[in-house]
C-alpha cells in the first residue's frame, strides 16, 4: 500500500507499507541508498511479508517519488523527522509489536547517526553497506571546495560518480539500475557535506550505539570501504559484523541474496 507523510517544511515524501497482516510479529522500517528508491526493494518486501514482518520505507527528500530537488538533502535534522514520524506512527499502528532499523549505504550512515544521536525507542537495527567511509578517497581539492560551497550554494547538484556496475554482480541488476527513470545519479553539496560529517560523528560516538545492531558488507564494496564497517564494529559489543567475501555494495541483490536474508530474519527474530 502506497503511504505518504508531510514533513514540517511541507516537503511530502512517498513510500510504501506491506504487512501480513494479524500474523505480523515485528515492524521493519528501511532507509534506502543515494540516487535509488524505495521501490528497489520490492523483493524484500515480499520476503519479510513471508517471515511475518511488515515493511514500511519512503522514499528520500530529492528522491524517487518523494518531493524535492534531485539528490538535494538540506541536512540530517529531515531525516530525523522523517524517523521520528515513521517509528512514532506504526508503534501505535502496531501496538506491542518490535520496531527494526534497517539502513542501506547512505541510509546506513543516516541510520547509525540519528541511533547515535537521537537513542530512539527501536528493538535493534540492520545497516547493510553504509556510507561510513568511501572505497575511495575524495581529493583534498574536493574536500575544501565541498565544504567552501557548502557556505556558499548547499543546494548545488552535481553527479555522484557512482557507478552502476559497482553495485551488484549479476548484470541484470546492474541494467535494471540504469534503466529505471526513478534512479538518478545527483548529490547537493549540502547532503554531500551532511554524509562526511555524520560519518567522522559516527566514529568519535560509536559507543553511544545502545541497541543490538547488525552491520553487514561485502569484501569487495567498491563503493562504500568494508574496512570502515569493521573498524566501527570494533567500536562497540552491541555491534554483530558480518563481512561476505566477494559481495559488492548491494549485498541485497547479489547471488546469495537468500542467505543474506535468512541471516537478517535471524538475527532480528532473536531480538525478539
Amino acid at each position: 500500500m502506497d503511504i505518504s507523510i508531510k514533513l514540517s517544511g511541507g516537503q511530502y515524501l512517498k513510500g510504501i507499507i506491506s504487512s501480513p497482516g494479524e500474523h505480523a510479529k515485528a515492524v521493519v522500517i528501511l532507509v534506502h541508498g543515494l540516487g535509488e528508491h524505495i521501490g528497489r526493494y520490492n523483493y524484500w518486501v515480499r520476503k519479510f511479508n513471508e517471515r511475518g514482518f511488515t515493511f514500511v520505507g519512503l522514499d528520500l527528500p530529492g528522491h524517487g517519488k518523494s518531493d524535492g530537488k534531485r539528490g538535494y538533502l538540506k541536512n540530517f535534522s529531515v531525516t530525523d523527522e522523517m524517523l521520528d514520524i515513521l517509528i512514532r506512527e506504526y508503534s501505535k499502528t502496531f501496538p506491542g509489536l518490535p520496531v527494526f532499523l534497517y539502513g542501506h549505504s547512505l541510509g546506513g550512515g543516516i541510520v547509525l547517526d540519528y541511533l547515535i544521536r537521537k537513542d530512539p525507542r527501536v528493538k535493534g537495527a540492520v545497516i547493510t553497506s553504509p556510507w561510513l567511509r568511501l572505497s575511495f578517497e575524495p581529493g583534498q581539492f574536493k574536500l575544501m571546495l565541498a565544504s567552501v560551497m557548502n557556505w556558499i550554494m548547499p543546494s548545488m547538484v552535481q553527479k555522484s560518480g557512482l557507478m552502476a556496475e559497482h553495485i551488484s554482480h549479476d548484470n541484470k541488476v546492474v541494467d535494471a539500475y540504469k534503466n529505471d527513470p526513478l534512479v538518478h545519479d545527483k548529490i547537493s553539496v549540502s547532503l554531500f557535506n551532511s554524509v562526511m560529517d555524520a560519518a567522522s560523528h559516527s566514529f568519535d560516538h560509536a559507543e553511544y550505539i545502545r541497541i543490538p545492531l547488525l552491520l553487514l558488507h561485502g569484501s569487495d564494496d567498491q563503493l562504500c570501504s568494508p574496512a570502515g564497517s569493521s573498524e566501527f564494529a570494533s567500536k562497540n559489543h552491541h555491534i554483530t559484523l558480518k563481512i561476505w567475501d566477494d559481495g559488492f555494495h548491494e549485498l541485497h541483490n547479489e547471488s546469495f541474496k537468500d542467505e543474506v536474508f535468512a541471516t537478517i530474519v535471524d538475527w532480528l527474530e532473536s531480538k525478539m
